[in-house]
């Protein structure tokens, strides 16, 4: 009998975060949704389990180092996490001009900070153990400037892309893999929060060659296959999903 693969999502109580850990909760992962929002998280954990999907919430500010740890432990004992989804971030409309230092501590505190030591705790787990993998999520954003002003939010994303590559490196030899995904815009709620409805058209219409918004669980099936045994050679790589924005 194969034994539980554990998986967990920051951020997983809904939109990408949401989609994520529902495909790996059909694919057979124990998921722990584990996010800022613990209401939210419990009622995204009990929508799985009414389906017969092993799912757990967890209460996470990813910008709380020791509750990181904390919390990747307490999953990791209920099932060894084989994957580990840093999906936890933020958007800030706002361009070098208008940012705030508070706007841009916060930004960088749950996009770069909390995606750091969130890998930091799974390697510490992964890494003696000599298996696992972490995939973060990154952004076009982190390739190119935003369409509308977002220069923090830019800057963080590349951050992750380069975290990325560097942790990746670091833990190839131990048998761990860190990858990501960089979306194009995808249609969630936090877009629809930061972006009009005008811009989201303008964006489709002149940004986007496949016409369209991507949809949450294409970004989520990049992170199936990036943290599956048949990306067992890809590590280091930050997959654009994004119809084609970076052509």
């Amino acid at each position: 009998m194969t034994a539980a693969r554990g998986a967990l999502v920051t951020g997983g109580a809904r939109g990408i975060g949401y989609a994520i850990a529902e495909t790996l909760a059909i694919r057979g992962d124990a998921v722990t949704i584990a996010d800022l929002d613990a209401e939210r998280a419990h009622q995204s954990c009990a929508e799985l389990q009414s389906r017969g999907l092993e799912a757990r919430a967890a209460a996470l500010d990813v910008t709380d180092v020791a509750q990181v740890a904390r919390v990747l432990e307490e999953s990791d004992r209920a099932t060894p996490l084989a994957t580990v989804v840093c999906n936890a971030g933020i958007g800030l409309s706002n361009g070098v001009l208008d940012t705030s230092e508070a706007d841009f501590d916060r930004v960088l505190a749950v996009n770069v900070k909390g995606v750091f030591f969130t890998m930091q705790a799974a390697l510490r787990l992964m890494v003696p153990r000599g298996e696992g993998s972490i995939v973060a999520i990154s952004s076009t954003s982190g390739f190119t400037a935003s369409s509308v002003p977002m220069a923090a939010y830019d800057a963080s994303k590349a951050a992750v892309r380069m975290l990325t590559t560097a942790a990746a490196r670091e833990v190839a030899k131990q048998g761990v893999r860190v990858n990501a995904v960089a979306p194009g815009t995808v249609a969630t709620e936090l877009v629809k929060e930061v972006l009009t409805e005008e811009a989201i058209e303008r964006i489709t219409r002149e940004r986007i060659p496949m016409g369209r918004l991507a949809d949450p669980y294409e970004i989520a099936a990049a992170v199936a296959f990036l943290s599956s045994d048949s990306a067992a050679y890809v590590t280091g790589h930050t997959l654009v999903v994004d119809g084609g924005w970076l052509t």
